[in-house]
């Protein structure tokens, strides 16, 4: 670890292949020998001027054991966060803490979050356990004040879904997915932060099916805690990972491809492969772009 606290920033779920594609998620990772000692404002404060969705305080590595906090720029704990997880990960195997083949479990507010794999090429697999399905349609009601459109699929259920950060998790029809793309800017910010408050959940998860495979093929997520200039999320692998372990079309051991979207567009290729009895993987590679002073409110300088 630096001695002195630094901020590294980069994307996950990245085009290794194609850096300049824009895919990816952006994600701060705040690591040094003082930040186990930084008290919440502090880190609320750095949280906020990082410009990152997420942002990950290394707290400690204790040989397998990672024990990190994720905040949002709003200042909200995250229990599980896929690009800040792979974000940490990658970051310390970039300083030579971790190495190709090392595994280690994280650990969010004292309870383990996820297990993850240090992969060649700059990719890092995350294995979450999902949690049982509680069902939600009596929160369909909220839905009317959030989005432009009706949005959820007749005769579909609504399931609050977590691998570690609960979702509100709607199917919606191909058709009006495609026309949602297209109203992201209506949405509606302080409806969606009282569902998010009233409901104990970390955003809403849309996800429209393959008319011939029937497996999940797109998917958008909103999250109130992330800002509302951040609110529609460009890769949560979390809310994805929940999807796929609980749906009735992906076999176990099987494998699918979900492209996600935000008011830019497609902004990320998430593999996830479902597993048994909850087990599900969701990972990618991920890049660096900048390092600063952790305390530094100045802009980032980029690596080369």
């Amino acid at each position: 670890m630096p001695q002195t606290a630094c901020l590294v920033t980069g994307s996950a779920f990245v085009d290794v292949d194609d850096p300049g594609s824009g895919l990816g998620n952006p994600f701060a990772v705040v690591l040094g020998d003082d930040v186990p000692a930084w008290d919440l404002e502090r880190r609320r404060t750095v949280a906020r001027r990082s410009g990152a969705p997420e942002t990950v305080f290394v707290n400690a590595l204790r040989g397998s054991q990672l024990e990190i906090t994720v905040l949002t720029p709003t200042g909200q704990e995250l229990g599980a966060c896929a690009h800040g997880f792979i974000g940490a990960v990658h970051t310390l195997a970039a300083t030579g803490a971790l190495a190709s083949g090392d595994e280690v479990e994280i650990r969010t507010s004292a309870t383990a979050a996820a297990v993850a794999s240090v992969r060649p090429g700059d990719v890092v697999m995350l294995r979450f356990v999902s949690r049982p399905p509680r069902p939600a349609d009596d929160l369909d009601p909220a839905l009317t004040g959030i989005f432009p459109l009706p949005v959820r699929r007749p005769g579909s259920t609504l399931e609050i879904l977590s691998v570690g950060s609960p979702k509100l998790t709607v199917e919606v029809t191909p058709e009006t997915f495609a026309l949602l793309r297209t109203q992201l800017h209506l949405l509606d910010f302080d409806n969606l932060l009282h569902l998010q408050r009233t409901a104990e959940i970390n955003g809403v998860h849309l996800f429209c099916r393959d008319p011939q495979t029937l497996l999940p093929a797109q998917s958008i997520q909103v999250n109130a805690y992330l800002g509302e200039d951040l609110m529609i999320d460009r890769a949560t692998g979390v809310s994805n990972a929940a999807q796929v372990s609980a749906d009735p079309y992906v076999r176990p051991g099987q494998q699918v491809q979900i492209a996600q979207y935000s008011r830019q567009g497609r902004t990320a290729i998430l593999s996830i492969i479902k597993g048994h009895h909850g087990e599900v993987q969701v990972g990618g590679a991920a890049t660096l772009t900048s390092r600063r002073p952790a305390d530094d409110g100045a802009a980032p300088t980029h690596q080369s």
